[in-house]
């Protein structure tokens, strides 16, 4: 069966609703922690939970991707969030708040790889670049649209109506799917994402696990001191590492933040909207990202963003000395440009170079490897930063986190590909 001639992109826009739901829930989750009287510990082991649901999600949603239809993986994914984001109202404790975010974790995954096939199989080759950005513009403003809705809603109605709201919005994307998305005329499995520089980009964008292959203990020899040690063939351990530190980094921040903006007395409203500011900075850097990389290299665009993230990181840190008021406007200005533009350049520069690594060059052999060691960085990073919030405070989890990426930064400079 061949693909049909003429693409209608109108079922990717099923998934804006869901991407809506998904954009500030984790910053809604930890809200709702704070409002149980739970602390920067409790808001990291329940990040941690989400963030360690990711690997065997990956897993099992990525096989299952193979085998069944992609619109029932997509309606199975809008229909699980929404229904776990509308149970939160009956829930009145921390732990079971923590698991029912880790079950929106688990059903928000499956929808990724399906979607990404699914371009594949009913649009020509010659417009998948554009299929492409398109699902990335729809999945971008979908959560730009869920973190300006919250931050202006959450004035008017309680925290977990909020919630629900989201878990609505992905049940508005399971009605649209079920009559819109179309069954794949064609079968194509996970590993043809990889050989195309638009679908590995954009299925790593919307998730940085991807497993087409679980790993072997061997594959891990890479890290081994003898190969560390020797240029260029260090490159590859030496690139991985460097992205290890990023996640362990974004892990620090990223899992404390917004508490550490609530708990240093911004409202809810006003955290989502710093927030928001960084998701309007990320999806425009976004577009100018692919002409910076043409320009300055891979390599130094790497380097100079995580600097710029850095350095930004130790200014929030520094800032929670301040004001209320300085807090804020510190905030406003060097979130987005931590989370928005840095991000943007850093995530299209080191996702090029990975993707010359796992798909040009190995076929997907090495993502088991990158996948694996990401999902690690990220847990433990979510996990440490609750506790040394509780004991040494946010000015010095967010300053850790900081320096991190400065020495990343050089790290990324050094790199010399074989």
């Amino acid at each position: 069966m061949t693909i049909q001639q003429k693409s209608d992109f109108k079922w990717m826009y099923t998934a804006l609703p869901f991407n809506a739901s998904t954009g500030p829930l984790s910053t809604l989750i930890t809200l709702e922690i704070l409002h149980l009287n739970g602390n920067a510990i409790d808001v990291g082991l329940a990040i941690s939970l989400g963030n360690a649901i990711l690997i065997p999600a990956s897993i099992i949603w990525g096989i299952l991707a193979d085998r069944y239809s992609r619109k029932f993986l997509i309606i199975t994914s809008f229909a699980g969030t929404g229904l776990a984001l509308i149970l939160i109202t009956f829930l009145n404790t921390i732990p079971l708040v923590s698991v029912d975010y880790a079950i929106a974790v688990f059903f928000s995954t499956a929808s990724t790889t399906p979607m990404n096939l699914l371009i594949m199989a009913t649009t020509e080759k010659k417009k998948w670049a554009s299929a492409f950005s398109r699902l990335s513009v729809v999945s971008s403003v979908g959560m730009l649209t869920g973190l300006i809705i919250s931050s202006f809603t959450i004035n008017f109605v309680p925290l977990t109506l909020v919630i629900q709201i989201m878990g609505v919005l992905s049940l508005v994307s399971l009605g649209l799917g079920i009559k819109l998305i179309p069954r794949s005329p064609i079968h194509v499995e996970r590993v043809a994402m990889v050989h195309q520089r638009e679908s590995f980009s954009t299925r790593i964008r919307m998730l940085p696990l991807f497993f087409l292959h679980l790993p072997k203990a061997g594959h891990f020899k890479m890290f081994s001191l003898k190969r560390l040690r020797k240029s260029p063939v260090n490159y590859v351990p030496m690139l991985y590492l460097g992205i290890i530190a990023f996640y362990f980094s974004s892990g620090l921040f990223n899992t404390v933040y917004p508490a550490g903006l609530y708990t240093l007395g911004a409202n809810s409203s006003v955290v989502l909207g710093i927030i928001s500011l960084g998701m309007v900075a990320q999806t425009v850097t976004f577009y100018i990202a692919g002409k910076t990389i043409e320009e300055r290299g891979e390599k130094l665009v790497a380097s100079m963003s995580l600097l710029i993230r850095g350095l930004s990181y130790t200014v929030m840190g520094l800032s929670t000395l301040g004001t209320l008021g300085v807090i804020v406007v510190v905030n406003s200005l060097f979130y987005p440009l931590a989370a928005g533009f840095a991000y943007s350049l850093y995530y299209s520069s080191s996702t090029t170079m990975i993707f010359k690594i796992v798909g040009e060059r190995s076929q997907g052999k090495g993502l088991g490897v990158y996948s694996t060691v990401v999902g690690i960085a990220l847990l433990v990073g979510s996990l440490v930063s609750g506790y040394i919030t509780h004991f040494l405070g946010y000015g010095v989890d967010f300053g850790i986190a900081g320096s991190i990426l400065i020495i990343d930064a050089v790290l990324f400079s050094k790199l010399q590909e074989g």
